[in-house]
């Protein structure tokens, strides 16, 4: 994985155990066991990307094809956890493609401010900045399908 698949990823988990320890009910406290174990799936799937990588699309037209990617990823999401998986990594270029160039992947990318120079969580504010709507929208659909469906995940405060 590349440096900047792994950030993404990272960055993609860290939001998603924020946005989970944030809207929990309970805070819970791992036990012994689980401390040193953890369930993981890895998940790949047959992506759906933008017929030519060296076209240029506009930036509503990257947005529905990740978009088509992040559904499967939430349902494979929600499937691995009814079965107890802790942690699920996905494919480095899953969402978007790749062998773009440098101008044609310009729409498929989120702007992210510095953290040395601005705070910002996109968990809970997911709309402060422009170009940020991937993975915002991402964290935002789980959690809203943890609140509709406390069996599917975990209890979400009401108020």
């Amino acid at each position: 994985m590349s440096g900047a698949g792994s950030q993404l990823a990272l960055f993609l988990f860290g939001c998603y155990v924020v946005a989970l320890g944030v809207h929990t009910e309970e805070p819970r406290v791992a036990q012994h066991s689980e401390a040193e174990h953890y369930v993981a799936a890895v998940y790949e799937h047959q992506s759906i990307f933008t017929p030519s990588p060296l076209a240029l699309v506009g930036r509503k037209q990257a947005l529905d094809l990740m978009n088509q990617n992040l559904d499967i990823y939430e349902q494979q999401v929600m499937t691995a956890a009814q079965k107890g998986v802790q942690i699920i990594v996905f494919p480095e270029d899953g969402i978007h493609g790749f062998n773009f160039t440098r101008t044609s992947v310009y729409p498929f990318l989120d702007f992210m401010p510095s953290p040395q120079l601005v705070r910002w969580n996109p968990c809970l504010e997911p709309h402060r900045f422009n170009d940020t709507e991937v993975v915002p929208a991402f964290l935002l659909r789980r959690l809203k399908a943890c609140r509709d469906e406390p069996s599917q995940g975990p209890t979400a405060k009401t108020g």
